[in-house]
């Protein structure tokens, strides 16, 4: 009978081994990027009023820079950029750009002001984007990429109007964007206005210039 017991209890106890042999051991977590805000307190620049005998019948006339502040606010480091989409590209008289600067002129690198009742563009403008300032004063510059971030090089301070052009910091010396966690600054608008032989002012004439700025994760 000792005998009969003891393979008895081998038995079982090879039973709950059995039992124990294979089993599913779940790892979890989460990997959450940094979430981040663009914040623009003013959304709306105005020119003010504009009569007809300050534009010129021949040139264009430059309107000068406006200026509205902005920041980025990430809740940790994150590598971020700014893309734009001109919502009134088909109006835009990107030419008119060359008072300010000839590569403005480049129609990717400047944004429509809108239409007259007839049709006529009112003018373009260039939007940059001026004294960012990266965690409380890293010393930066902008980059630019056309690629969804595959590859980087130091540009101009200014918004190009086609969305897959993203602008984003690096910090001086480095080559790709830097993971920022605030970032402030200012847009400033400068804008010119077509001359009155193209444009058509015997009329009210509202300068309608819109863009879309969105936060793009890198």
């Amino acid at each position: 009978m000792k005998k009969i017991f003891g393979l008895a209890a081998v038995s079982v106890l090879a039973l709950a081994c059995a039992n124990v042999q294979a089993a599913d051991l779940q790892v979890t977590g989460s990997i959450v990027p940094g979430s981040c805000s663009l914040n623009i307190p003013t959304l709306a620049v105005d020119f003010g009023r504009i009569t007809p005998t300050e534009l010129s019948p021949i040139d264009y006339t430059r309107l000068g820079a406006r200026n509205t502040a902005f920041n980025i606010t990430c809740d940790g480091p994150t590598l971020v950029g700014l893309t734009a989409s001109d919502n009134r590209a088909a109006s835009r008289k990107h030419e008119a750009m060359e008072i300010v600067d000839l590569e403005l002129a480049a129609p990717l690198n400047s944004f429509g002001l809108g239409t007259n009742a007839n049709g006529d563009k009112i003018g373009a403008y260039a939007l940059f984007i001026r004294n960012s300032s990266m965690d409380g004063g890293t010393s930066s510059r902008t980059i630019l990429s056309g690629n969804d971030g595959a590859s980087w090089f130091g540009a101009k301070d200014f918004m190009r109007s086609l969305p897959q052009y993203t602008l984003s910091w690096a910090a001086t010396g480095d080559t790709g964007p830097y993971m920022l966690t605030t970032l402030s600054g200012e847009l400033e608008i400068e804008a010119v206005i077509n001359n009155t032989t193209e444009l058509a002012v015997r009329d009210d004439v509202q300068i309608d210039g819109s863009a879309t700025l969105e936060l793009k994760y890198i």
